[in-house]
């Protein structure tokens, strides 16, 4: 069929470059595919960011939105009712916060959120003042507490919520691991239920979550749908000598917990067995860097431009993260660039499938310097595996652009 002059808006709450991050890899080419089937996509960012990285006018084929609220123009004198509006939706966010106390406790009440608190207002107001000279076959939203942006389109558009990771009672995760939480996206039950049943298609990234959300939509006419990430297979060979390893991640905390873990139980046997083996830690968690010092094989790359500059490093990726949600979307991209990547049950999650076809699943350290000093010892034993994970990269990526295609039918 011919998408030309079909319209899509992507509003995101994160730029897409650089794509150092799992969540910015997946909106990227999730937009990528819908360009390449035919479709004009605009891009609207509501973080609070200034300004926008130039590769993003390059990388999309419709609109960059005005993301950049002018403050002169909305002076209280000029906008009495958004102020009013502003006023009251922090009363919102202070009823919510007692509510929460009162039904769930206090735990709740501190490190669950009121979807009003992700509101801002003066971006809603902007997005709504550009929309009435667009029209859109859909719209996709990023993450379930922006699902409010749904309010401002008509009936006739195809309303996708992308979730990215289950929300309810995300903090407990680190309460589980007797860990403070860390100030991220959780909600109470009721309020994700509420997000995501405001979208006619919802986007889960696991299976497991594929049942959250179909149980949180039963009574609707929501239809939730299963969308792991898109990535074609695309092997990029190392140009080293075999013995390194790579890691990328962001600088969640999540990430350096556990490159912690594995620089305090992995790498000191590992380079026992392997005094010339070398540890290539690269993206943002290279700002954590002064919280390890100085170890030696660690080397912190820092940032790189392109995909192919840094996965020549290595045939070996390390995910040695200890726990988590959601798909680990930096997994699934090493994997599809022809790399071993030996990870844990959290850096597996979403990916049980691959187990065994380039990915080495473990909780056990002793596993970890079994399986990585076998492979520093005869690199060559990647090339036995490249078929198979070729033909299972390229199945997931099939049954994703089928999710997006039958998603926008």
């Amino acid at each position: 069929m011919d998408r030309m002059g079909e319209k899509i808006l992507v509003i995101s709450p994160v730029w897409l470059f650089p794509g150092h991050s799992g969540n910015r890899k997946r909106i990227k080419n999730i937009c990528a595919e819908l360009m390449k089937t035919g479709y004009s996509v605009d891009y609207f960012y509501v973080g609070y960011e200034e300004y926008m990285d130039s590769a993003h006018v390059a990388f999309f084929n419709g609109e960059i939105l005005d993301y950049r609220v002018d403050d002169q123009k909305l002076q209280f004198k000029n906008r009495p009712v958004l102020r009013i509006k502003e006023l009251w939706n922090g009363l919102n966010i202070k009823t919510d916060r007692w509510k929460r106390r009162l039904a769930d406790g206090p735990d709740s009440a501190r490190y669950n959120k009121s979807l009003s608190e992700y509101k801002n207002l003066r971006k809603l107001e902007l997005l709504k003042v550009q929309l009435k000279e667009q029209r859109y076959k859909a719209v996709i939203v990023n993450y379930a507490v922006y699902s409010f942006y749904f309010d401002l389109f008509d009936p006739e558009t195809l309303k996708i919520l992308d979730t990215h990771d289950l929300l309810t009672d995300r903090y407990k995760l680190y309460f589980d691991e007797d860990e403070e939480p860390v100030n991220w996206h959780s909600l109470r039950f009721e309020d994700e239920k509420r997000a995501v049943n405001k979208a006619d298609v919802v986007w889960a990234i696991t299976g497991g979550e594929h049942q959250h959300y179909a149980t949180m939509t039963a009574s609707g006419t929501t239809e939730v749908k299963t969308l792991r990430h898109i990535t074609p297979f695309n092997r990029i060979p190392a140009e080293n000598s075999g013995k390194e390893l790579l890691l990328i991640g962001s600088d969640n905390k999540l990430n350096i917990d556990g490159l912690a873990w594995f620089l305090d139980s992995v790498w000191p046997e590992l380079r026992r067995i392997h005094p010339d083996a070398e540890l290539i830690v690269a993206g943002s968690i290279c700002k954590a860097q002064s919280s390890f010092g100085e170890v030696d094989g660690v080397r912190f790359y820092g940032k790189y431009d392109t995909q192919t500059e840094i996965y020549s490093k290595s045939d070996i990726c390390i995910n040695p993260m200890l726990h988590g949600t959601g798909l680990k979307i930096k997994t699934l991209e090493a994997l599809s660039h022809g790399k071993i990547v030996m990870t844990t049950s959290a850096g597996a999650s979403g990916l049980s499938d691959l187990i065994g076809q380039g990915l080495i699943c473990s909780d056990s350290a002793e596993t970890w310097i079994e399986e990585l000093a076998r492979f520093l010892k005869k690199p060559g034993q990647l090339s036995q595996q490249i078929d198979t994970l070729d033909q299972a990269i390229t199945n997931i990526y099939r049954e994703n652009v089928s999710v997006i295609k039958d998603s926008l039918s």
